[in-house]
């Protein structure tokens, strides 16, 4: 069943989502990035502005990979937030990542996060997450997939085998929206340090200490250990004979977690 028709008013989704001055809701779309991005370069969109869809018909992750989505069966979301003034804005997937754990956890799920941003559980993808330029210094588009009655994927979970019962997807909407706002909003209140958001991440990804098979364009794939970020957020992994190297998350094709012992075991 539809959650969402297409119409603009967001006065549904005021008590739920305050902090969003708008709250686009559409049955279908070919991407909700690409109908925010889309609004974005046609006029003026504030900040927190939100895009939701109850069917993708050509959503994307990272390096224009296909995301499908049936109508009803996830949240599939964008979300426009501002972090003019931050020099790193390459941690951005992070505590964007950060903020959809905690969104998952708070309504039951056992989750963990594979580096840059993927939310999975017991190995299986969850979510994922696309940032992408809003066409505006500072300002960034925020794409969120998560599966929530069920997953489409070999090797996917939805939230509904994770909490027995699916949450609404309105009610996941508010939690995801509400969380990324405090972790942006401490964020800039901390000046765009990013001490804790570091020490946070490490403590939930399962990328960090683990054994990595990577696959890049244009190289051969090879196996390395994830032994921690450096201080844009990029993976640093160590391979045989301890060549250490920075993995840049625009570089990676797949990061494959070989054997690890999950971080919330």
């Amino acid at each position: 069943m539809d959650e969402f028709a297409n119409q603009d008013d967001p006065s549904d989704f005021v008590t739920l989502i305050p902090m969003s001055p708008a709250v686009i809701s559409l049955r279908s779309v070919d991407s909700t990035n690409s109908e925010l991005i889309r609004r974005c370069t046609g006029g003026s969109v504030v900040p927190w502005t939100v895009v939701v869809a109850s069917e993708q018909i050509a959503g994307r992750g990272r390096l224009d990979r296909n995301w499908q989505s049936e109508p009803g069966s996830g949240l599939w979301c964008s979300v426009l937030v501002d972090i003019s003034g931050c020099e790193t804005p390459t941690w951005l997937p992070l505590v964007a990542g950060l903020a959809v754990f905690d969104a998952c956890t708070r309504l039951g799920a056992t989750v963990e996060l594979k580096w840059p941003n993927d939310v999975i559980a017991n190995g299986a993808k969850l979510g994922g997450m696309l940032i992408e330029s809003a066409g505006a210094p500072g300002q960034w588009v925020v794409g969120i997939g998560i599966n929530v009655t069920r997953a489409h994927f070999p090797n996917s979970v939805a939230l509904a085998d994770l909490c027995g019962n699916a949450p609404e997807i309105t009610t996941l909407l508010a939690e995801v929206v509400q969380s990324l706002h405090a972790h942006i909003e401490s964020w800039r209140n901390a000046g765009w340090d990013t001490s804790d958001p570091s020490a946070r991440y490490h403590s939930v990804c399962s990328s960090i200490g683990a054994n990595v098979h990577i696959t890049r364009p244009n190289e051969a794939p090879f196996d390395a250990q994830g032994l921690g970020l450096d201080e844009y957020g990029h993976l640093v992994v160590a391979r045989s004979g301890d060549r250490r190297e920075i993995v840049l998350a625009a570089d990676v094709v797949h990061a494959t977690i070989k054997s690890c012992t999950p971080k919330n075991s």
